[in-house]
């Protein structure tokens, strides 16, 4: 079974997600509520791909994922953020997330944004 780890503060986003990729896209599903925890289960799961919050308590996304390039330069990341900036994710970028989801998007729209994403980046399950 293909797997992947959300990072994320809010219990409902997470349950939510959680959901949609374990139905919808047959996923097994790893959960970390912030940064240190999530690199916690980085190191005992490695996952091949990581959903990743920003604004987060004790270790927030841009942290994680500075800590997570020392481990692991490859592993494809993906930043769920309420900020549609252009700035912000081109810093993003540069600290090697692999794509984005806006979390105000409907589920509709979320749910076709991470099929996209998923399948594009099918190889890193297999």
């Amino acid at each position: 079974m293909r797997k992947l780890l959300i990072i994320e503060d809010d219990k409902k986003i997470r349950v939510l997600l959680r959901r949609l990729l374990e139905k919808k896209f047959r996923m097994e599903v790893c959960e970390a509520e912030d940064g240190i925890h999530g690199l916690e289960v980085y190191r005992n799961e490695r996952p091949p791909m990581i959903f990743l919050d920003i604004i987060m308590p004790r270790m927030n996304g841009i942290d994680f994922l500075k800590e997570l390039r020392k481990i692991d330069k490859q592993v494809p990341v993906v930043v769920m953020t309420s900020m549609a900036d252009k700035e912000f994710v081109a810093k993003m970028v540069e600290l090697g997330i692999t794509d984005y989801v806006i979390k105000a998007e409907t589920i509709m729209q979320l749910e076709t944004r991470i099929a996209d994403i998923l399948y594009s980046h099918d190889s890193v399950f297999k």
